[in-house]
C-alpha cells in the first residue's frame, strides 16, 4: 500500500533535506530489501563529463495511485563504503503500471562508480560504471581562399568526443607548414563539450598556406591534433586574381596578368573587356597567364579574366579601370650606379675591367627596368659585367610604361677602364717573424696576378742584414729572418696597357 499524500509529502521533504546534508558528508548505502521494487538502468562506462540517461522504475504499487515520490540518486567511488547524493530523479511517466523516473547523470570524476537509486522505503540495484578521461577532437575552421593584405579570422575548436559535456581548458598552438609557431591561444568555452580560440591572420603574399593546431590537453581532456588545413591566398580573395593597371592610355600597350592559386592548376585563361573577349584561351603556366593588350577607347571600363581547369572547374574575376586619351607622357627611368651616382641618358661611363656592377633602377610608372647590351660587356638582370677586353659597351635601359606612361628606352655608353690586379699570396701578413726561420712568399707554380703578371720581390729595409730573399729550384720565393730587426719587403707587377693598373704589395716584419 502507498502512504497517504500528506504522509508521503512529509517523507519526501525529510528525505530531500537529509540528502542535501548527506550529499556533503557521504551516506552509507541503503540496505536492499527482501523484495526489491526499484530498478535502475542506463548506467554504463564512458568518459568524464559524458552524459548518461538513467531510468528508474518503481513497481511497488499501481502507477498513479498516489503522487509520485522523488527518487534520490547516489554514487560511490570508494568501493561502496560511502555513497554521496549526486542528484534527484523526477517522475516521468507510467509504463506497464509502474512509475518511471528519469535522471541525466554527468560523471564529475574518473574511476569506478557504483550508482543506486532510493526513496523513503526501498533501494534499487547497484549499477557499475567505469569512467575515464575525456578524449578530444581538434579542428581548424578557416576560409578556403583569403585576400592578400586583409585580416582573415581563423578559428580552432576543441570538442569532447562522443556525448561528453566537458568543455576542454588550456591552450592550443598553431603551426605553419614549416613547423613554425604562428599563434598560441587560450581556450574559451563555447557550449557544453566544446571550447574555441581564434586569431586574425593576414596573408602577406599569394600562395598556399598550411596550418595545423595542437591541443595540449588538461587534467580531464586528452591532447589532440587537427588535420592540416590549407588556405589559398590571392589578390582578389578568389581562386583567380587579375593584375591590370588602374589607369591606361589609348594606344599604349598594357600587360594583363591572371594569377591562380594553387600554382599547379592546369587549364587556360581568357581575358575580356567590358564583358567581350579580347583574347583566345591562354594556357596557365606556373599559376599565371598573361597577354599584352592596347586600349582603343577612353573612359571607365571593366577588364576581366576567367579560367577553366582541365578537371572542369571554372571561375572569373573583374577589375575596374580608367582609360585616358593620349598622347601619353614617356616613362622616366632612373638608373643609378651605387657609390657613384645616377647615369644620364646618352652619357659615357667607365667601369673597371673584370668587374661586375649591379645597378639600381626605378620608373615613374612603377614598371620594372630591363637592361640589354651590345659590345664586349654582358648583362644579367641589373648587373653589368665588364670582361678583360677593350671596346665600347652599349647599354640600353627599357620600361614597358603603364599607369598613363608610354614605353621608353634609354641608351648609355660604358668604356672598360683599367682594372686593379689582385693576387693570392703565401707571404705572411705584416707582423713578428721568428729569427732563423724561412718563410714562403710565393708557392711553387703560383699564378702571380689575375692579369697573369709576374710579381718581383725586393727588400726595402734590412736587406741581407736582418732578412734575405731566396729562390729555390722549385720556383718558389722565400724570405729568411737572419736576426732581430726590421725587414720591409715590396712585391710589384707591371700593368697591362689599356687593361690593368700596376700591382704593388708591401709587408713589414720584425724579427
Amino acid at each position: 500500500m502507498r502512504e497517504s499524500g500528506r504522509l508521503r509529502g512529509i517523507i519526501v521533504k525529510a528525505l530531500a533535506a537529509s540528502a542535501l546534508v548527506l550529499g556533503t558528508v557521504g551516506i552509507a548505502a541503503v540496505p536492499a530489501h527482501a523484495t526489491q521494487n526499484i530498478s535502475l538502468s542506463g548506467v554504463g562506462n564512458g568518459p568524464q563529463g559524458g552524459l548518461q540517461n538513467l531510468t528508474i522504475t518503481d513497481s511497488s504499487s499501481t502507477c498513479g495511485s498516489t503522487q509520485p515520490e522523488q527518487m534520490v540518486v547516489s554514487g560511490s567511488t570508494d568501493g561502496g563504503s560511502s555513497y554521496s547524493v549526486i542528484g534527484y530523479a523526477n517522475f516521468n511517466n507510467c509504463s506497464n503500471g509502474n512509475d518511471v523516473y528519469r535522471y541525466q547523470w554527468v560523471p564529475a570524476y574518473t574511476g569506478t562508480w557504483l550508482i543506486q537509486a532510493s526513496n523513503s522505503s526501498d533501494t534499487s540495484n547497484i549499477a557499475t560504471a567505469v569512467i575515464g578521461g575525456t578524449t578530444t577532437i581538434t579542428t581548424i575552421a578557416a576560409p578556403n581562399v583569403a585576400t592578400v593584405g586583409v585580416a582573415t579570422k581563423v578559428q580552432v575548436n576543441v570538442t569532447s568526443q562522443g556525448q561528453a559535456a566537458y568543455a576542454p581548458t588550456g591552450s592550443v598552438v598553431v603551426k605553419d607548414g614549416s613547423g613554425n609557431t604562428v599563434a598560441t591561444m587560450g581556450l574559451s568555452k563555447s557550449n557544453a563539450g566544446s571550447s574555441y580560440a581564434y586569431w586574425w591572420w593576414t596573408p602577406p603574399t599569394t600562395g598556399t598556406y598550411a596550418f595545423t593546431a595542437y591541443y595540449g590537453g588538461d587534467s580531464v581532456a586528452s591532447a589532440s591534433q587537427s588535420a592540416t588545413d590549407l588556405v589559398l591566398a590571392s589578390v582578389s580573395g578568389n581562386t583567380i586574381s587579375l593584375l591590370a593597371p588602374g589607369t591606361m592610355t589609348v594606344g599604349i600597350p598594357v600587360t594583363l596578368t591572371a594569377t591562380l592559386v594553387p600554382s599547379n592548376i592546369q587549364g587556360s585563361v581568357g581575358f575580356t573587356f567590358n564583358g567581350k573577349p579580347i583574347s583566345a584561351s591562354i594556357p596557365i603556366v606556373n599559376g599565371s597567364a598573361s597577354m599584352q593588350w592596347t586600349p582603343t577607347t577612353a573612359g571607365a571600363a571593366v577588364v576581366g579574366a576567367s579560367y577553366t581547369t582541365n578537371g572542369g572547374a571554372s571561375g572569373s574575376t573583374i577589375d575596374k579601370v580608367n582609360i585616358v586619351n593620349g598622347p601619353a607622357q614617356q616613362d622616366v627611368i632612373t638608373l643609378t650606379q651605387p657609390g657613384w651616382g645616377t647615369w644620364a641618358p646618352n652619357g659615357q661611363y667607365n667601369l673597371p675591367n673584370g668587374t661586375s656592377t649591379t645597378m639600381t633602377a626605378s620608373t615613374l610608372s612603377g614598371s620594372p627596368v630591363t637592361l640589354t647590351e651590345t659590345g664586349p660587356c654582358t648583362v644579367q638582370g641589373l648587373t653589368i659585367t665588364v670582361p678583360v677586353a677593350s671596346g665600347q659597351c652599349n647599354i640600353q635601359a627599357s620600361s614597358p610604361g603603364g599607369k598613363g606612361y608610354a614605353p621608353v628606352t634609354l641608351g648609355y655608353t660604358v668604356l672598360p677602364g683599367l682594372g686593379n690586379q689582385t693576387a693570392t699570396l703565401a707571404a705572411p701578413l705584416s707582423g713578428k717573424l721568428t729569427k732563423g726561420r724561412t718563410y714562403v712568399l710565393e708557392s711553387p707554380g703560383q699564378v702571380d696576378t689575375n692579369a697573369g703578371q709576374n710579381i718581383s720581390w725586393t727588400i726595402t729595409k734590412g736587406k741581407n742584414s736582418v732578412c734575405k730573399l731566396g729562390y729555390p729550384a722549385d720556383g718558389s720565393v722565400t724570405l729568411k729572418m737572419i736576426k732581430k730587426g726590421a725587414c720591409n719587403i715590396k712585391g710589384t707587377a707591371p700593368g697591362v696597357p689599356n687593361q690593368w693598373n700596376p700591382y704593388v704589395v708591401t709587408r713589414s716584419y720584425r724579427g
